[in-house]
């Protein structure tokens, strides 16, 4: 597959955005296991696609080339999109790098129909979680990261926010 390490509904209330700027990375973290040892990989600067979602449906997809994930994704906190979206996917080209915890570059990749077929029905049924699908579809050989560093925000504030909507539709 193509697809070496993907994220599924990750919470953006508990990334570290970091801030604009030369020097100001955040972090994308998350544990993926490879041969039943798991690993702690930043994935701000993976190579890929991402889908943005508001309450579980896809609102959005887009790409992560030339401005790399983690940069893409902050711009979208205050572009046309802020406020439109709740949780985001991300499927990353890049080669997980066990030895020094990180990312490589994707490089070229000759790749036969069917491997692309395959990868493009897996990003389908995992992006649109279509209901008429019998089984959620795997991604052969990529690895799945479970985010983690920080906290998500207490269930109070996430009231008081739909209690600031309900009122501000009033």
């Amino acid at each position: 597959m193509l697809i070496r390490a993907y994220g599924s509904y990750w919470n953006p209330d508990i990334v570290n955005w970091g801030s604009v700027g030369a020097g100001n990375q955040g972090q994308l973290l998350g544990k993926v296991k490879i041969n039943n040892h798991a690993h702690t990989i930043d994935f701000w600067e993976a190579v890929g696609i991402y889908v943005l979602h508001d309450q579980f449906k896809a609102v959005y997809v887009g790409k992560a080339v030339g401005t790399l994930l983690g940069p893409r994704m902050r711009t979208h906190l205050t572009d046309r999109f802020a406020g439109r979206w709740d949780m985001f996917s991300w499927f990353s080209l890049s080669t997980i790098n066990t030895t020094n915890p990180g990312l490589r570059a994707p490089g070229t990749r000759q790749v036969n129909a069917q491997t692309l077929i395959d990868t493009l029905e897996a990003l389908s049924i995992g992006i649109v979680d279509p209901p008429l699908n019998r089984r959620r579809e795997t991604i052969p050989n990529a690895c799945e990261a479970v985010q983690t560093g920080g906290k998500p925000k207490a269930i109070r504030s996430y009231l008081e926010e739909i209690l600031e909507k309900l009122d501000d539709n009033s």
